[in-house]
């Protein structure tokens, strides 16, 4: 089929759209595998009860509001952009703000944490939001951010893998998400925007098998199945041999690392400096 099919360049309207029929079961899913990982991180990185936090991509809202419980003496402020399915979790000191993080700004010093998962890959402007989100942090602050990269679908030694994946590709590109190359620069893009204590933690995810992560991909491949086939991109028929292989007990490969990387801004006054020119 012709790539040349209109896609949908905007992630709200695109493979995961708050829209899509069962997002809020694949963001419920999302939690279970993620949340682990992504609180120990947090942990790792340091949380103060009085820290006035940021968390950019609220999702289905269950980070804003273990944040929110560790730190029961500061703030959240948590953003994304459609927050329908937050409205029934509530605490006095969490704040749920509809908006677009890239038209959003935040006077300097303004927090002491700033989390975002699986949200950078998804947006064009990614490198400069990262040293914009620097500049959001106090001295001493912390920036944590975990994003995909996901493994070329050509590498793959299953032809349903390669051909659904390589058309999933092509969908992210067009809207402007990188979920290959970005992840893998995390630290570095931390390092240059001038935070220091750059720690990192990795998890590699397959393909097939049970537990959190086979339940996640089976609704992603549903979900953003359907995308392709709307966009052209993908006959139905692609869409169920990937399924059905993922289902099969003896598959398995693997699909994706999720990088996780924060660090500190300096607190001896010399401050985040811009990220470096690149040649």
């Amino acid at each position: 089929m012709s790539g040349e099919t209109a896609l949908a360049t905007d992630y709200a309207s695109g493979a995961l759209s708050k829209n899509s029929e069962g997002e809020l079961e694949r963001l419920r899913l999302l939690q279970e595998w993620g949340d682990p990982d992504t609180r120990e991180v947090l942990r790792t990185a340091g949380l103060d009860r009085a820290a006035r936090c940021l968390e950019i991509g609220a999702g289905a809202g269950s980070v804003a509001r273990w944040i929110a419980d560790a730190c029961p003496d500061g703030s959240v402020v948590a953003v994304d952009i459609d927050t329908r399915y937050v409205r029934d979790i509530e605490r006095p000191h969490l704040q749920w703000r509809t908006g677009d993080v890239r038209e959003l700004d935040f006077a300097p010093g303004s927090f002491d944490l700033i989390h975002s998962r699986l949200t950078f890959c998804h947006l064009p402007e990614r490198e400069e939001l990262v040293a914009r989100a620097v500049r959001w942090l106090r001295p001493g602050g912390r920036l944590v951010l975990g994003d995909p990269m996901c493994m070329p679908a050509a590498g793959s030694v299953h032809a349903p893998v390669r051909r659904f994946f390589g058309a999933l590709e092509e969908g992210w590109a067009a809207q402007g998400s990188d979920m290959t190359r970005w992840a893998q620069t995390l630290p570095s893009q931390l390092a240059r925007a001038g935070l220091t204590g750059i720690g990192v933690l990795t998890r590699a995810n397959c393909l097939g098998g049970t537990g959190p992560y086979a339940a996640l991909a089976a609704a992603n491949i549903r979900q953003e199945g359907a995308y392709l086939v709307r966009t052209g991109l993908l006959a139905q028929a692609e869409v169920d041999a990937v399924a059905d292989l993922c289902a099969d007990p003896g598959f398995t490969d693997i699909r994706s690392i999720t990088v996780y990387a924060w660090g500190r801004v300096p607190t001896d006054g010399s401050g985040a400096r811009a990220p470096e020119e690149r040649s």
